[in-house]
């Protein structure tokens, strides 16, 4: 055997049907330029001319009226036809996923990317090729498959092992079906960016992804023709095992004894019917690896598969790709570089390049609107723009609130731990606070509190601390001690998570209002002392720095007197943390999402903080 390997997907070894592969894709797409067929087949642009001046002497193609173009003769369009794909064999029977904790299991290829189901997209993909005989393999949640029979005209085969084989006895089940047939293999749990089906098929094959690791993938072994000679789990950048297989009536014919032969032994029951294929590469005709770019086919085993891939992937982010078509009235082909720089509690942040200048989109995940004003937080950005306090925003969308802002160079989330850059933070915190901005939303905390102890009464949200009630009534009476005091009232952030705050050269800009509104400024001092896990001294010295930050005639309007300070910033941490405890219960029962320990914490913090404020109460 002779491994393949490459730092990248190299243009390395050649197909053993070049011709018929470059005369079929310029009868499919007569405008592609052989530098494009080079790049689609991994192969040298000389091999590529080599290829077509020996098809022009065959009378397979000739030259079109365009530079540089071809067109298919009717001689080679004859050739091209002699290989029609007979029919796609979809295996479906396999495992089902539940999308969240409250949802039931479904099977994997019903998940929606873009709002359309993985088989779907493939049933469709297939028909738009010219392959109109599809069956499909089921098992687990059958009948679930049962409108694709209307809905597509597609036939339906039941396995009723599943539930304790593999995919060996769904092809021992399906084997009638394919025999004397070239065919599709194909899996249900795949996405393909574009269409990669064909109506005709010369060689049998299996497709191969490009990885830059390659750990728990199966790793094709071939040889310089690129016919597939074994495989390897491990390693790194290669071609992987993914996607659909082609066979022909002749490969299937060899094949399927072995399937049997497998079939009958007692210790296959977890093989997949690639594992009789690759134990048995010598007794069968040759099979190619098929080579694509690691863009141009995803499979989705889990949760995290389809979450990476609904990140960063154009083609499931169809909506915010036409929205920014639309703010910079572009072409698709002019959006570069688009990628998921971050992935927030409630927002995904994503990047990308018009032309040289580079640009954040924030699209809020799933449920995130439902919490959230969007106009108060418009309102907001537009009362703070001629400031210099926020980010240059290009965009807002109400609606959807997706948020467009121009890249700043250099500006970086704010390191706390700092001083100077604390300093520079409390100097922004104090510019807002004091801007004389004045919106018609409000963001304290006991407001907030009000608000989402009254989403989980409405949606009667289960609670999980067994002490709640007890912890209320010590949360009513933090409040009580707050609204004693009178405070002053400003426009604050609501969210001074560090990551709000942007930091260059002593200069700090706060993002993401979406809590925004008028409250007490030591809420947001607070807020960010528990986003920091700050104990009491901590906190109080936050809340010295800040006070440093003022002139002596701003001071009193807006800062109490020291005695009054501890015990206000640990009250309002107490609240603090309450909030982001009831914050996360309610945004994963409400909104099925997933927080971690962030609700737990924010409990515990509320607890610790009371009883340092003992007597005070």
């Amino acid at each position: 055997t002779v491994r393949a390997s490459s730092t990248s997907p190299a243009k390395k070894g050649l197909r053993m049907n070049l011709e018929f592969l470059v005369t079929r894709t310029i009868y499919e797409t007569p405008a592609i330029s052989q530098r494009a067929l080079s790049k689609k087949f991994f192969v040298s642009l000389g091999k590529i001319n080599s290829t077509i001046s020996d098809l022009i002497n065959k009378n397979y193609i000739a030259k079109s009226d365009k530079e540089g173009l071809y067109s298919v003769t009717k001689t080679g369009e004859n050739e091209v036809k002699k290989h029609r794909v007979d029919g796609a064999v979809i295996l479906a029977c396999g495992k089902g996923l539940r999308l969240t904790k409250t949802s039931d299991e479904i099977p994997i290829c019903f998940i929606e990317i873009n709002g359309e189901r993985l088989i779907e997209r493939q049933i469709k993909q297939l028909k738009e090729a010219g392959v109109t005989d599809i069956t499909i393999a089921v098992g687990f949640m059958k009948e679930k498959f049962d409108y694709l029979i209307d809905k597509y005209n597609v036939k339906l085969v039941y396995n009723d092992e599943y539930k304790y084989k593999n995919t060996l006895s769904t092809f021992h089940n399906i084997k009638e079906l394919i025999r004397n047939k070239n065919i599709y293999i194909c899996v249900s749990d795949i996405y393909m960016n574009e269409n990669l089906f064909h109506n005709y098929e010369i060689e049998p094959y299996y497709t191969g992804v490009f990885r830059e690791n390659c750990k728990n993938e199966w790793r094709y072994i071939s040889n310089s023709k690129n016919e597939i000679k074994g495989v390897e789990v491990g390693g790194e950048n290669d071609f992987c095992l993914a996607g659909h297989a082609f066979l022909t009536k002749e490969f299937t014919e060899k094949l399927i004894p072995i399937i049997d032969e497998y079939y009958d032994k007692t210790f296959t029951d977890n093989y997949y019917w690639e594992d009789a294929l690759v134990k048995n590469l010598d007794a069968l005709p040759s099979i190619y690896v098929y080579k694509f770019y690691k863009n141009e086919i995803f499979e989705f085993d889990n949760l995290k598969d389809i979450e990476d891939f609904n990140k960063s992937n154009p083609k499931a982010n169809a909506k915010i790709i036409e929205y920014i078509k639309k703010v910079f009235k572009v072409e698709e082909k002019n959006i570069e570089n688009f990628k998921c720089e971050k992935d927030k509690v409630a927002n995904y942040i994503y990047s990308f390049n018009i032309k040289k200048d580079k640009y954040y989109l924030r699209s809020p995940k799933e449920n995130a609107n439902k919490f959230i004003n969007r106009k108060n937080e418009y309102n907001i950005l537009k009362e703070l723009k001629n400031l210099d306090l926020t980010e240059n925003i290009v965009d807002f969308d109400v609606t959807n609130g997706y948020k467009i802002s121009k890249c700043e160079e250099g500006f970086r989330p704010v390191n706390p731990d700092k001083k100077s850059e604390l300093k520079a933070a409390l100097s922004a915190y104090k510019k807002l606070h004091t801007s004389g901005v004045v919106v018609s939303g409000n963001c304290d905390i006991i407001s907030m509190i009000d608000k989402y102890l009254d989403i989980i009464k409405k949606n009667g949200v289960s609670i999980p601390y067994e002490d709640f009630n007890e912890v209320l009534d010590k949360v009513n009476k933090v409040k009580d001690l707050i609204a004693r005091e009178k405070r002053p009232v400003t426009i604050c952030h609501g969210d001074p998570n560090p990551e709000n705050i942007l930091y260059s050269n002593d200069k700090c800009k706060i993002i993401e209002f979406e809590y925004g509104g008028m409250a007490d400024p030591l809420s947001d001092l607070a807020l960010f002392a528990t986003y920091n896990e700050y104990g009491e001294d901590e906190a109080f010295a936050l809340y010295e720095e800040y006070k440093k930050t003022f002139d002596n005639d701003l001071k009193n309007k807006i800062l109490p007197s020291d005695d009054k300070a501890r015990t206000l910033m640990i009250s309002y941490m107490a609240l603090a943390g309450f909030y982001n405890a009831l914050w996360s219960v309610v945004r994963e029962m409400v909104g099925n999402a997933e927080y971690g320990a962030f609700g737990l914490n924010g409990y515990r913090i509320f607890k610790n903080c009371f009883a340092i404020l003992g007597e005070n109460l």
